[in-house]
């Protein structure tokens, strides 16, 4: 069954409270292995730990640990089974056999659900409210889903494309035409009628953001109504499978404390405000998504924390770690980092000024100097820069950055500050660290297995989450800032030696040196590479085009593959990768692994690829 309504909360805490066992861990929690997890998980586990209830965890990276968890099911004491990130988008009846009497409470990210879980009588899926707007669904006979488009949306489409292709042509040569105008002559300026120009100019280039707005809404709802489409009942529609995300599990978890009232208690609002982030960073969601929940968290965190005018209002100085609302700058790390690095390995920056070109470095460095800034300081550390320099950045930038199209240079966030240690770190920052915990490379370590490397590796990262540990998540910042370092050379890389290969529908590459194969072995870090490639191709000005990134894995002789469809320079966040991915593999007999509860990533066997990529390009095309 589903549960859509937030005020049944209370409703299945009581019945998992009800269920619970006193001094017996009744409770099974399975953990994805992600940032948000970990915060949705730190969030249940503060619940359940003010009313004494014991638990226990088991964390999950893929679809062959959540098999595992059959042995554990044979102890009859376990009675409710929470599963965050790791249950929705699979079928749990066939995966999890060993159930006796217990009841399975879903609450995950991964979209669509399937239908199994949903019709299941001792599971029930804790949804963010969109299941009754969305319903888009897996069969639930077969697993598999139901899929007939129609050519006439498909020829209103390429028309629409032509269109807008025409109308884009028809744009820039009014641009060049206007620009031709402005630079006829300066005498322009002292005309009486230039101000009636310029506003006729203005009109102009309202009327065409206008047009644009309007096509870009039309595609939205064409694509929404084409995820609604579904099989019910033998009720035959139009469905087109595509995996996408919903609201965080932090976020549900945060709801969850609300209706319990338990929301003040300690770093909760931080652990939801950290599965939010969590998103935005990876792209599960749209930035319009993202921006509709920051409001609700900053409300929130206005109301529990005082401003620094309220402090000094009061005369009482506020005593603990601290949340508030920023507008952040959209290069990473930069507070734990120097300035130069920082920008140099932004996605954003380095995309828009073409960083992997020697000019694209100079325009850097030329930023730097109409800002005022020597380069010597760039290169400082961040916290060691000359403060008149560090004071005036965000004013520079304001005034130079969109002399170089970096006009979107800033974000909104909240950074945290800790009583104990007089530190500031946002929530980006705080996710990058976290990520990099999970993923760090220990694989050289000695009588040690890979699960239980990445066992001991998550368990690092949920402890970052301490206030008490922020050592631990300061290890976490440096081996970010290692991995971004190794993702913008990777990109320069493939660029410079053209090993992106453009096929039909779709481009795809392969990392097979070994000595950058230790970092693209684990699917996020493979899928920050993959959205970077995307955006150099478009600062390139190349097609956009789904992207199929992989990573050799010499140890187990196979590719991790990631799938990536779109950026968030696209208006919907949908992946169809999976589809093509279980097709291919069918036609071809290649075994495919689940490398995380996402359909788009995957593990396939070395001899298996080529016939496999091969299928794959027929399967895009027809």
């Amino acid at each position: 069954m589903v549960l859509t309504s937030d005020n049944k909360f209370s409703e299945i805490y009581e019945r998992i409270k009800s269920d619970s066992l006193q001094g017996v861990e009744s409770i099974l929690i399975l953990v994805a292995k992600d940032c948000d997890s970990i915060a949705a998980f730190k969030i249940l586990a503060e619940i359940l730990k003010s009313d004494s209830i014991s638990y226990g965890v088991k964390p999950v990276s893929g679809f062959e640990d959540l098999q595992k968890v059959n042995e554990l099911l044979e102890n009859d004491e376990i009675k409710s089974i929470i599963l965050i990130n790791c249950g929705g988008a699979i079928n749990l009846i066939e995966t999890l056999t060993n159930v006796n009497d217990q009841f399975f409470y879903i609450i995950d990210s991964h979209r669509p659900f399937h239908q199994n879980n949903i019709d299941g009588e001792n599971t029930l899926v804790i949804d963010d409210g969109t299941y009754e707007e969305d319903q888009n669904i897996v069969n639930g006979d077969t697993g598999e889903y139901i899929e007939e488009e129609s050519f006439e949306e498909d020829e209103e489409e390429e028309e629409e494309e032509e269109e807008e292709e025409e109308e884009d042509n028809s744009d820039s040569d009014k641009e060049n035409e206007d620009k031709n105008e402005d630079e006829d002559s300066f005498d322009e300026f002292l005309d009486d009628d230039y101000d009636k120009k310029k506003e006729k100019k203005e009109e102009k280039e309202r009327q065409r953001e206008e047009k644009k707005k309007e096509k870009k809404e039309k595609k939205r709802k064409r694509v929404m109504k084409k995820k609604k489409s579904f099989v019910v009942g033998g009720r035959q529609s139009k469905q087109v499978e595509r995996s996408y995300y919903g609201k965080s599990a932090a976020s549900l978890m945060y709801k969850l404390s609300i209706v319990l009232q338990k929301h003040q208690l300690e770093g909760l609002l931080w652990y939801a405000i950290l599965g939010l982030t969590d998103q935005i960073i990876h792209e599960r969601i749209t930035i319009e998504q993202y921006q509709e929940q920051f409001q609700e968290y900053k409300s929130q965190v206005l109301n529990q924390y005082p401003t620094e005018d309220e402090q000094l209002q009061n005369y009482d100085s506020y005593v603990g770690d601290k949340i508030q609302p920023i507008d952040d700058f959209r290069f990473m790390l930069y507070r734990h980092w120097n300035l130069y690095e920082s920008l140099y390995n932004s996605r954003y920056i380095s995309c828009k000024l073409k960083l992997w070109k020697a000019n694209g470095r100079y325009l850097l460095e030329t930023l730097f100097a109409m800002m005022g800034i020597p380069l010597d300081q760039t290169k400082q550390q961040y916290v060691s820069m000359d403060t008149n320099y560090k004071a005036n950045i965000k004013q520079q930038l304001e005034f130079h950055a969109r002399k170089f199209g970096l006009d979107q240079l800033y974000y909104n966030s909240f950074i945290k500050r800790y009583e104990s240690c007089k530190e500031e770190i946002s929530a980006s920052d705080t996710v990058y660290a976290v990520t990099a915990l999970m993923e760090s490379d220990n694989l050289e370590s000695d009588g040690t297995t890979d699960d239980e490397i990445w066992e001991q590796n998550f368990w690092e990262a949920y402890d970052a989450l301490s206030d008490r540990n922020i050592n631990i998540l300061k290890i976490g910042i440096e081996q970010s800032k290692l991995l971004q370092k190794e993702i913008t050379r990777q990109v320069a890389s493939m660029i410079e030696k053209r090993i992106v290969i453009l096929s039909g529908p779709f481009r795809y590459a392969f990392i097979t040196e070994r000595s950058d194969l230790k970092f693209f072995i684990h699917p996020l870090a493979l899928t920050k590479l993959g959205l970077y490639m995307m955006d150099a191709f478009l600062a390139m000005n190349k097609q956009q085009k789904p992207f199929l990134i992989g990573a050799l894995n010499e140890k187990k002789n196979n590719y991790l593959i990631v799938g990536l469809s779109s950026t968030q320079k696209m208006d919907i966040q949908t992946n169809e990768f999976g589809k093509h991915f279980r097709k291919a593999a069918r036609i071809t007999g290649a075994t495919i692994k689940y490398q995380s509860f996402d359909t788009s990533v995957i593990e396939i066997a070395k001899l298996d690829m080529p016939k496999f990529i091969e299928q794959l390009h027929g399967s895009l095309i027809s």
